[in-house]
């Protein structure tokens, strides 16, 4: 789209009256139902009656599932979608995949924009990513310049992370300290609803095995800029994950980050492969020890208060190839942190066969620092400051 059509399209978009509760909900482009657009639609949907909610994806299949589970969803290339955009007054989304696209800017500059983002950061995001040295250039840092910048409204999770992470790397109006709507899950026992694109057999199978005295290990790693991933980097040797995990009762869980994605490899016993695109969060409250490297996820796993272990096997090249860290890793990282994959077997057989426990009070510091309610009601009370603040 030439600037001349987009400037075009921009005016009709405006001219059009905007239904100020019309809200509608964008998830990641090439991903799926999942996250906190997933967990703030659904409460929205449920309990919000004063907006209106339309869930836009970027999938057909994906809004024709929302849709036999009577929720309001929409196929962003539907005949009727441009319509319903030209009229949203509300946007929610939590990353940028429909900043990218000029139409869907086009069709929405003119509607309030509400970012959830996805994870509190240990990395370097937005304007402090785009003010680094490592892994920038002037095309990418404009790119990054426009898509973190001309929210209404940025939601954070604590008075600490909006100063020194979400204020610095969003523009934006205002900042929520509702915390995470996708957290609100470890809370409580998950519903039909949440359960949509989650794995629900490994979910029986998990509850199943924990009864019977197994323990979980979940491993969520990042991904890299520059590419590679744990399996490829020879930092786990999957046949010898399998002997330690049937020798000692326990099951090996593989969730990576949506955006990277692994050859196909045959699996050993013991070790199950989570599709990378599903909705891990109804799960992780049946995980023992959460194994990660550079992750968000591991902030939300402190609100489940079980032990963590940090594998940054690559921490030098992370940090002068990929990405810039916001905090010094090891006061952040509430957890044994190991090197190579000898000192990984050791930390596991400490802590899941000895009962040794080391950070219980390191989790609570770094969890009181991180979230400024852990009650399970994110969405609760993101959805009245919307109501209250936006109609």
């Amino acid at each position: 789209m030439s600037q001349n059509e987009m400037t075009k399209l921009q005016e009709l978009a405006s001219s059009i009256p905007k239904q100020k509760n019309l809200t509608i909900f964008f998830g990641r482009a090439g991903s799926r139902f999942m996250d906190n657009v997933k967990y703030f639609f659904l409460h929205c949907v449920k309990k919000q009656p004063e907006l209106e909610c339309h869930f836009m994806a970027f999938d057909k299949k994906e809004a024709d599932v929302l849709k036999e589970q009577g929720l309001p969803a929409t196929w962003v290339n539907h005949p009727d979608a441009a319509d319903l955009m030209a009229r949203t007054g509300i946007v929610v989304s939590d990353d940028f995949s429909w900043k990218d696209q000029e139409f869907l800017w086009a069709l929405l500059s003119g509607a309030k924009t509400i970012q959830l983002w996805h994870g509190i950061p240990l990395k370097a995001i937005g304007f402090p990513e785009i003010n680094s040295t490592v892994n920038m250039n002037p095309e990418k840092a404009k790119h990054l310049t426009f898509v973190y910048s001309g929210y209404d409204a940025v939601v954070s999770t604590s008075p600490f992370f909006t100063e020194k992470a979400f204020a610095k790397a969003f523009r934006a109006e205002e900042f929520i300290e509702s915390g995470y709507p996708r957290n609100d899950v470890l809370k409580r026992r998950p519903t039909k609803y949440d359960m949509i694109n989650a794995d629900r057999d490994l979910y029986g199978e998990l509850v199943k095995f924990r009864k019977l005295g197994g323990k979980t290990v979940f491993f969520m790693p990042t991904f890299r800029d520059t590419g590679g991933s744990p399996f490829e980097d020879g930092a786990i040797d999957l046949m010898r994950m399998s002997e330690f995990c049937k020798k000692n009762n326990l099951m090996f869980i593989c969730k990576f980050h949506p955006y990277l994605t692994i050859n196909k490899v045959t699996l050993p016993e013991n070790i199950r492969l989570m599709d990378s695109k599903s909705d891990a969060y109804p799960l992780l409250p049946l995980c023992d020890v959460l194994l990660t490297d550079y992750s968000s996820v591991y902030f939300d796993f402190l609100l489940v208060d079980n032990p963590m272990v940090f594998y940054p096997y690559d921490f030098e090249k992370y940090v002068t190839k990929n990405r810039e860290l916001l905090f010094d890793y090891d006061s952040m990282t509430p957890g044994k942190k190991v090197m190579n994959e000898n000192d990984l077997y050791t930390a596991f057989e400490e802590i899941m066969l000895n009962n040794i426990d080391d950070f219980v009070d390191v989790r609570q510091k770094i969890r009181d620092l991180s979230f400024s309610n852990a009650d399970g009601l994110a969405a609760e009370r993101l959805g009245k400051h919307v109501v209250s603040n936006y109609l």
